[in-house]
């Protein structure tokens, strides 16, 4: 039963972490730039690497008083900036799209 609990954690840790950059790929394909998720191969291993190992940071320095909110404020900060940087590259580069 613990196997399943912690395999459904990393599958909502996943989708909140990925969901918003994925989804405005498809809606950049959507509107005409088929290479948007081409993106996705650079940002998505970013974000993968950059939410836990600052969680393991904060973790090592012990900056916090409750490291399950530091977990969830980080990984939410990490899928908001891999969001806007799709976004960026769809409002200022968008002939690298097509």
């Amino acid at each position: 039963m613990r196997l399943l609990q912690y395999l459904l954690m990393v599958i909502v840790f996943l989708a909140i972490l990925c969901g918003p950059a994925v989804m405005i790929a498809r809606g950049l394909y959507k509107r005409g730039y088929p290479r948007a998720p081409r993106c996705l191969r650079y940002i998505l291993p970013i974000q993968i690497i950059v939410a836990p190992g600052a969680i393991v940071l904060v973790d090592a320095l012990a900056l916090y008083h409750d490291l399950a909110a530091v977990g969830v404020t980080v990984t939410a900060a990490t899928s908001a900036l891999g969001a806007a940087v799709m976004w960026a590259i769809g409002a200022l580069f968008p002939s690298r799209l097509l």
